[in-house]
């Protein structure tokens, strides 16, 4: 038992040794896909602790083959109570062969819970909200419920920016001067499309704009995308003389000849 612990830790020292040799020349490959270099990782691992388990076999002359009895026997029991356990292992398998969900996207779960990918195991994805909160979410869900991926990774991401002039404006002026304000923030795009201002309504109180435009990233956290265009919209409207209206109510008092008030 001495010389089997002795033999064993060596080996198992050694076999962590190389797979922390491993991964980091995996994780050092940028060519790979991430989703890729996690794959390789947890391969690698696999192999090395295989080979070192068989090597200690070997050593304290231990059969094998004996062991496959056995292992079927307890393999069999344990299966009943390990479903959920194997399905989330072939779950997380599947998500890095098909690079659906990977370290650092952004996703959205069908309960509305959302986070970035900060962590990945054989069992389940660790997601850090903006609040600071870490959700574990087992990777089966990630297969078999409806999960929102905004790919926080470089992919563009389209959002928009509501605003109202008053109805006194030529409102033909408005997307020309609307657009060329938005396109002056640094993290706005121009491709796949610049800033698009379009006519959504004609309001109660005012004429009903909104600015679509393209950004990297997610609006939230760090990132403040539609904060600053509104104030670029603000800023553009009033260095042209364009008002923006507020709520106006025209009501009419009985036996006051009729005459309207406005509030």
């Amino acid at each position: 038992m001495i010389q089997f612990f002795v033999v064993g830790g060596l080996i198992f020292w050694l076999g962590r040794w190389s797979n922390d040799q491993s991964s980091g020349y995996i994780n050092s490959q940028e060519e790979m896909r991430p989703a890729t270099r996690q794959l390789a990782v947890k391969g690698a691992e696999i192999a090395i602790f295989g080979i070192a388990f068989l090597v200690l076999m070997n050593i304290m002359e231990i059969n094998v083959a004996s062991l496959a009895v056995l292992g079927g026997a307890v393999g069999v029991g344990l299966g009943f109570g390990l479903q959920k356990i194997a399905a989330n292992f072939i779950s997380g398998v599947i998500l890095l062969l098909e690079g659906q969900a990977t370290v650092g996207d952004y996703v959205e779960l069908d309960n509305g819970e959302a986070g970035t990918i900060v962590k990945t195991t054989a069992r389940a994805m660790f997601l850090e909200t903006y609040d600071g909160k870490w959700i574990v979410v087992p990777n089966e869900d990630f297969i078999t419920t409806r999960v929102i991926n905004y790919s926080d990774q470089g992919s563009s991401n389209r959002y928009e920016a509501p605003f109202s002039v008053s109805y006194d404006t030529d409102i033909n002026l408005v997307p020309d001067i609307v657009e060329a304000a938005v396109a002056t923030h640094p993290g706005v795009l121009s491709d796949p499309f610049p800033p698009d201002c379009e006519l959504r309504a004609l309001g109660d109180s005012g004429v009903e704009f909104a600015v679509e435009f393209w950004v990297n990233g997610i609006d939230d956290g760090k990132n403040k995308f539609t904060s600053d265009v509104l104030f670029l919209i603000w800023n553009a409207l009033k260095d042209n003389g364009i008002e923006i209206p507020y709520p106006q109510r025209v009501v009419h008092l009985k036996g006051s000849g009729d005459t309207p008030v406005t509030s």
